[in-house]
C-alpha cells in the first residue's frame, strides 16, 4: 500500500510537469517547453524547518514554484525517480541548491529572472558585479590577511581569469557592500549574480565558463 501511494504521488507530480510542458531532472535542471527556467522545491522527511526557510524566501521574492514531496506515505525516507536524497533540494533552471542556503537560492533566482527579485539594497550591491555592457564580472570580496583569498588570487592568475577584488577592510563603502550581501567569511565571490562562499575553484571555473556565453538579457 505504501509503495502504491508513493508511486501515485510521483506519477501525479510527473503528470503535472508533462501537462505543463516541464522538463525536470536534477542533472538537467527545470525548464518549461520554451526553455524558460522554472523553480522546483523538493521536500521530504525531517525537512520542516529548512524547507519552510526556502518556502519563505521563494514567497518573499514573489517567485512561482512547484513543490514536490518525495516522502513515503508514513513520512519516512523513500526512493524516488528524481534521485533526490537531501531535503530541501531546490532547482532554479539549471542550478541545484542543496539544503536551505537561502543566499545561494536568491542569487540563482536573480540569475534566472533578473534583478527584480532582489531588494533595492541587494540591487545596489550587485550592480557592481556587471560591466558597462551588462556582462557578468568576477568579483571577490576579501581581505589582505585572509589565506584563502591569497589562494584564490593565485588560482585566478593561474587560470587567466580577470577579476575585481574588493578589500572589505579598505573603506566603509566596501564594508557596507559586503554586509549588504550578508557576507560571512572570506573570500566571498560573485560571478555576476552567482554566489560562492569560500574558496571553490571548480564551481567558480564552471560559472565563468557558463556565464561568459550567456546573453546579457538573461542575467540583467
Amino acid at each position: 500500500m505504501k509503495k502504491i501511494l508513493l508511486l501515485a504521488l510521483i506519477v501525479f507530480g510527473g503528470y503535472k510537469f508533462y501537462q505543463n510542458g516541464y522538463s525536470l531532472l536534477p542533472s538537467q535542471g527545470a525548464f518549461d517547453k520554451k526553455g524558460k527556467a522554472l523553480v522546483v522545491l523538493f521536500v521530504g522527511p525531517g525537512c520542516a524547518g529548512p524547507c519552510n526557510n526556502v518556502i519563505d524566501v521563494l514567497n518573499k521574492r514573489g517567485v512561482a514554484f512547484e513543490q514536490i514531496s518525495v516522502a513515503g506515505s508514513d513520512g519516512g525516507p523513500a526512493s524516488n525517480k528524481y534521485g533526490i536524497t537531501r531535503f530541501p533540494t531546490t532547482l532554479v533552471g539549471e542550478q541545484v541548491i542543496l539544503g536551505d542556503d537561502t543566499l545561494r537560492i536568491t542569487s540563482a533566482l536573480a540569475e534566472a529572472f533578473g534583478k527584480d527579485v532582489l531588494t533595492r539594497t541587494e540591487q545596489m550591491a550587485m550592480d557592481n558585479h556587471f560591466d558597462a555592457q551588462g556582462k557578468p564580472k568576477v568579483v571577490m570580496y576579501g581581505t589582505t590577511w585572509c589565506p584563502y583569498c591569497k589562494q584564490q588570487r593565485a588560482f585566478f592568475a593561474d587560470n587567466k581569469i580577470a577579476f575585481e577584488e574588493i578589500d572589505v577592510e579598505a573603506s566603509k563603502s566596501n564594508e557596507m557592500a559586503y554586509h549588504m550581501l550578508q557576507g560571512n567569511g572570506y573570500p566571498l565571490t560573485y560571478v555576476g549574480y552567482r554566489r560562492f562562499s569560500g574558496f571553490q575553484e571548480g564551481e567558480i571555473l564552471t560559472a565563468v565558463a557558463e556565464l561568459s556565453k550567456m546573453k546579457v538579457a538573461s542575467v540583467r
